[in-house]
C-alpha cells in the first residue's frame, strides 16, 4: 500500500513516524546545553493537556512518556464527557459545575470527538434513588449548566420503556432523560498532543524517566537510558504512577487508587437505543451501558487497587459483577460467553480519610510541589482535564515569572479553549459525503480530508479492517505516517481499537499492521514476530483473551 499524500500545507498536522520518533530523541541526545521552559512527563489525557496549554502560550515544551500517548488511565475510562450527576450527592457542586462548563467547550473545541447522548437513567422499586430524587439532581444539574444543553425529562414508566424496551418492567418506579456526552478517550488525548505539536511541543514517547534533580536553579531530568534534559520547571501528569519515586516524601500516600472494568459484547446482546444507566443496590455508585456502533460496551466497577497501574487487568469476577448487575435492569442481557473484549483502568484519585472506600473519594484534583519545585498534578476527571491544565500551567508561569525568567510574562494567559483541537481549514474532499468520507469524519473531523486524498491514490486503503467494524486500512496507513505509532499495540489498541471491538481481537490483521510499522522504520522479520507477541501479551493481560489470527 501507498502512503497518504501529504497534507496541504494549510492543514497544519505535522507528520509523526516512527523515524520522526527516533529524530526527536536524536535531537535531544545532540543538545545536551538547551534549556526548556517545561518538561511534562506523563502523556495522558492530563499532560496532553498541560503540553498544549504551554506550548500555545509560546514555552519551550517537551512532553515525555514511559510508554505510548494515553497508555494508562486515559485509554481505559468509561468514555464519557459529563458533569457526574452522582457527584452532587456528595456535595461536589463546584467539581460539577466546572465539568458541565467544560463539556460545552468541549463540544466546540473537539465536535467529532465529543458527541451529544440522552441518557437513560430509570428507577425501580428496589433502587435507592426514586423518580422524584432523581429528577430534582438533575434539575440542580441544569442550572448548573447554565441552561446550555436540554433539560431534563422525566419519563413515566410506559415511556422509560417506549425510550428504551430492553428495561425491566417489573418495579419500574420510572426514569429520567438527561444530556451528556460519549469520546474516545484515546483519541481526544491524541488530538490534544497534535494540538500541542502544532503549537511547537516536541514529544518522546517509550522515554521513562529515571530521576528528577536540581542544580543552580535548572532542573535536570534523567532518562532511563542516562540522557539529560534540563528544564526550567518540570510538571509530573503522570497519574496513578505518581509516588516518592520521583516526587520524594511529597508524593507519600498521596493518591487512593481505584480500578474500573468495562467489557465488550455484541450490539445484539444488549441492542440498548441509548445509554443507560444502573443503580448498584446499597451502594452510591452506577454503570452504564453504551451503545458503540456494532457493539456495546458495560461498566464500570469501582474498588481499591494496589500495585502496577499497568498490570490491572480483567478477572473471571470482575466480568460476572458486571454483567449480574446489568441483568438486573435489562434482563436480557448477555452472558459471559458473549463477551468479545474487556479492558480494565486505574483511578489516580486524591487519598481522602475514607481510603478502603473510593466509590465515596472526590474527583476533584490537585497541584503539589516538592522540595526542589517540582509539580505535580493529580486527580480529577477526563472531563475537566484542559481545567486543570490551565491551572497548572498558570503556576509554571508565575513560578518563573518569579524567578525572573525572561522568557516568560505573567501577562500570558490561556487560550486552549478558544482554538479547536483539529484545525478545519481543509478544504472538502468532494468525496467527503459518501459513506468512506462520512465514516473517516465521524473519528477524525477535518483530517478526513487527508485521507480520502490517500484513498484517490490508493484506493485499496478505502477497504475495511474487519467487516463489521468501521475502521479502515487507510486510518492504519494514517496512523503510522501521523499519530506517532511505535508498536502494534499503540496502533490496534489505542489509534484503532480491535483489540476492544474486534472478535478476533485484531488477530487477524495483526500480522499484516505489524509488516506496515516493520517497513516504515526499516525492521525485519525478527520484528515483525516481536511485535506481534508483543500485542498478543499485553492484550490477553488487560483484557482475559487471547489474539487469534
Amino acid at each position: 500500500m501507498s502512503s497518504p499524500t501529504p497534507p496541504r500545507a494549510d492543514s497544519r498536522l505535522p507528520r509523526w513516524t516512527p523515524e520522526d520518533l527516533a529524530r526527536a530523541k536524536r535531537d535531544l541526545v545532540e543538545r545536551p546545553d538547551h534549556v526548556r521552559d517545561v518538561v511534562v512527563v506523563g502523556a495522558g489525557i492530563t499532560g496532553a493537556g498541560v503540553a498544549r496549554d504551554a506550548a500555545m502560550r509560546g514555552l519551550d515544551t517537551l512532553l515525555i512518556d514511559a510508554s505510548d500517548l494515553a497508555y494508562g488511565t486515559s485509554s481505559r475510562s468509561s468514555r464519557l464527557i459529563h458533569g457526574g450527576v452522582r457527584y452532587l450527592e456528595q456535595g461536589e457542586i463546584g467539581l460539577v459545575f466546572e465539568a458541565l462548563r467544560e463539556r460545552t467547550r468541549l463540544y466546540t473545541l473537539a465536535p467529532h470527538l465529543v458527541r451529544r447522548a440522552t441518557f437513560v437513567f430509570p428507577s425501580f422499586a428496589e433502587d435507592r434513588l426514586q423518580p422524584w430524587k432523581l429528577s430534582l439532581g438533575l434539575s440542580l444539574y441544569d442550572l448548573l449548566g447554565l441552561y446550555q444543553s436540554p433539560r431534563h425529562r422525566r419519563l413515566s414508566p410506559r415511556r422509560a420503556r417506549e425510550l428504551e424496551p430492553l428495561l425491566r418492567g417489573d418495579g419500574l418506579r420510572g426514569a429520567v432523560a438527561y444530556e451528556d456526552a460519549i469520546t474516545d478517550d484515546a483519541r481526544l488525548t491524541l488530538a490534544t498532543i497534535q494540538s500541542a505539536r502544532a503549537s511547537g511541543a516536541d514529544v518522546l514517547t517509550y522515554e521513562p524517566v529515571d530521576s528528577l534533580a536540581r542544580a543552580d536553579g535548572i532542573h535536570v531530568v534523567t532518562l532511563r537510558d542516562g540522557t539529560l534534559i534540563k528544564s526550567r520547571a518540570v510538571v509530573l501528569a503522570t497519574g496513578p504512577w505518581t509516588g516518592s519515586r520521583l516526587l520524594g516524601s511529597a508524593g507519600d500516600e498521596l493518591l487512593t487508587l481505584s480500578k474500573g472494568v468495562h467489557l465488550v459484547v455484541p450490539a445484539s446482546s444488549v441492542p440498548v437505543a441509548a445509554p443507560v444507566v444502573i443503580q448498584v443496590p446499597g451502594q452510591r455508585r452506577i454503570l452504564f451501558a453504551i451503545p458503540w456502533g456494532a457493539r456495546t460496551y458495560l461498566g464500570t466497577t469501582d474498588s481499591a487497587y494496589e500495585g502496577d497501574p499497568g498490570a490491572a487487568g480483567v478477572t473471571e469476577g470482575d466480568e460476572e459483577e458486571v454483567l449480574a448487575l446489568v441483568r438486573r435492569v435489562l434482563p436480557g442481557a448477555t452472558q459471559t460467553s458473549q463477551v468479545l473484549s474487556a479492558w480494565s483502568g486505574v483511578r489516580p484519585l486524591v487519598a481522602g480519610k475514607r481510603r478502603g472506600n473510593t466509590v465515596e473519594l472526590a474527583r476533584t484534583h490537585r497541584i503539589v510541589e516538592n522540595d526542589d519545585g517540582v509539580l505535580a498534578i493529580v486527580g480529577g476527571k477526563l472531563t475537566t482535564y484542559r481545567a486543570m491544565a490551565e491551572d497548572v500551567v498558570d503556576r509554571v508561569v508565575s513560578v518563573l515569572a518569579r524567578r525572573g525568567m525572561e522568557t516568560v510574562t505573567p501577562a500570558r494567559r490561556c487560550t486552549t479553549h478558544q482554538h479547536p483541537l483539529i484545525p478545519t481549514d481543509e478544504a472538502p474532499h468532494p468525496d467527503a459525503d459518501s459513506e468512506v468520507g462520512r465514516a473517516l469524519a465521524r473519528r477524525h473531523g477535518a483530517t478526513a480530508q487527508v485521507m480520502l486524498r490517500a484513498i484517490d491514490d490508493a484506493p485499496a486503503l478505502a477497504e475495511k479492517l474487519v467487516d463489521d467494524l468501521p475502521y479502515r486500512w487507510v486510518e492504519v496507513q494514517h496512523a503510522v505516517d501521523y499519530e506517532g505509532v511505535r508498536h502494534l499495540d499503540d496502533l490496534l489498541r489505542r489509534r484503532i481499537p480491535l483489540a476492544l471491538t474486534d472478535a478476533q481481537l485484531g488477530g487477524g490483521v495483526m500480522r499484516r499492521v505489524a509488516t506496515m510499522l516493520a517497513d516504515a522504520r526499516g525492521g525485519s522479520q525478527r520484528d515483525i514476530d516481536e511485535e506481534v507477541e508483543r500485542y498478543c501479551a499485553l492484550t490477553e493481560t488487560e483484557t482475559r483473551r487471547r489474539p487469534r489470527p
